[in-house]
């Protein structure tokens, strides 16, 4: 059966909605995970509820958009663990206005998270990875990233910016053996999307986006997917 024994595994945003749906599941996989987010009440919450693997998880509070928190938590979790593989740029918040709507308090707070979050963690822990010449970067984007919709405006150009990044990122890391996919979701069941014009019982599930990201853990060395794009199925 395949199982993560040795994986080490850092998950942003990891105490709700998908990103706990793939702390849950590596875990279960035997791999050892450091979460972070920006509220500590739900992040207990999640060390409760995966109470038995406690000693495979770290959990810390850190806003992925402070550099020097991120580079914190890194750090942290290098210490706790010894070692990173992965990185799942998974924290994302979004904001729906009107283009002549969007304000520069939204823009920023959209940006600083989904895109220079993913950036900051990133640069966190290249430098390993490239020293050990192995690992993978999976960046949570989303249908938005690939297509604009109305009232998605800030929200679709972060993520679209996301989509750059992870181009970019894929190239320069090829030569260390890093790996690079982007994940983009439609509609998933979350609190993100509490107010969609899609019925909570018609979207995609979190555990198909963790389910997702262990597909992607078990391939060889030899094989890299660039992008997965997850819709729900239309019945």
């Amino acid at each position: 059966m395949f199982i993560l024994e040795d994986t080490v595994v850092l998950v942003t945003g990891g105490s709700r909605g998908i990103g706990f749906a793939i702390t849950k599941a590596l875990l279960e996989k035997g791999a050892k995970v450091a979460i972070c987010g920006r509220d500590m009440k739900r992040l207990k919450e999640a060390e409760e509820k995966l109470g038995s693997y406690r000693e495979c998880l770290m959990v810390m509070q850190a806003d992925v958009s402070k550099r020097d928190q991120v580079e914190n938590w890194v750090k942290n979790a290098l210490e706790k663990f010894q070692k990173i593989d992965v990185l799942v740029n998974n924290a994302g918040v979004a904001l729906w206005a009107n283009i002549e709507d969007i304000n520069d308090e939204d823009l920023d707070y959209q940006f600083n998270i989904n895109l220079k979050g993913p950036l900051y963690c990133t640069q966190a822990v290249l430098p390993h990875l490239k020293e050990k010449r192995k690992g993978y970067i999976i960046n949570i984007s989303s249908i938005a990233g690939k297509t604009g919709f109305a009232g998605s405006g800030a929200y679709s150009v972060s993520k679209f910016g996301l989509m750059g990044l992870s181009d970019s990122l894929r190239e320069e890391v090829a030569p260390y053996n890093i790996k690079v996919t982007a994940i983009c979701p439609g509609y998933v069941a979350t609190p993100l999307v509490a107010d969609a014009p899609v019925p909570l019982e018609e979207m995609i599930r979190p555990e198909d986006i963790a389910n997702t990201i262990i597909f992607l853990l078990g391939l060889s060395d030899r094989a890299v997917i660039k992008e997965i794009i997850i819709d729900r199925a239309e019945h």
